[in-house]
């Protein structure tokens, strides 16, 4: 419990519980395999935000957009829709090649990264 509310709200607050339920249908109800699909998300997305952080160094506006674009279709797969909210708009900004504001996006990118992470965490357990 976190100020009174416990990780089950804290995860379903940050994570779309339908957009996991979809998964676990996919799964064919494989409790196994929706573990291993969200491992493959956690993996896999730090690698793209450390991708987004040096394209955002190096100035590559289309590296940040492929790399956003890929961050925000992954995210909304497992139900993080903020996350996958503030990686749209991210790709909105490398798209217009304009990356003034982008360091900030991105800091709050990996905040909602981190949630996220923890929520999936706890959804995991309770699987």
């Amino acid at each position: 419990r976190r100020d009174g509310i416990t990780e089950q709200e804290q995860a379903t607050s940050v994570l779309n519980p339908a957009a996991l339920e979809n998964l676990r249908e996919i799964a064919g109800g494989d409790t196994v395999f929706l573990v291993e699909l969200i491992d493959a998300f956690l993996d896999d997305a730090p690698r793209i935000l450390a991708g987004m952080r040096q394209a955002l160094e190096d100035g590559d506006a289309a590296l940040l957009r492929q790399s956003a674009h890929s961050l925000k279709s992954n995210s909304a797969e497992f139900g993080a829709m903020a996350l996958s909210k503030l990686c749209q708009e991210m790709e909105m900004i490398a798209r217009a090649g304009v990356l003034a504001g982008a360091l900030e996006k991105l800091t709050r990118i990996e905040a909602e990264y981190a949630k996220a992470q923890a929520a999936l965490e706890t959804a995991k357990r309770q699987l």
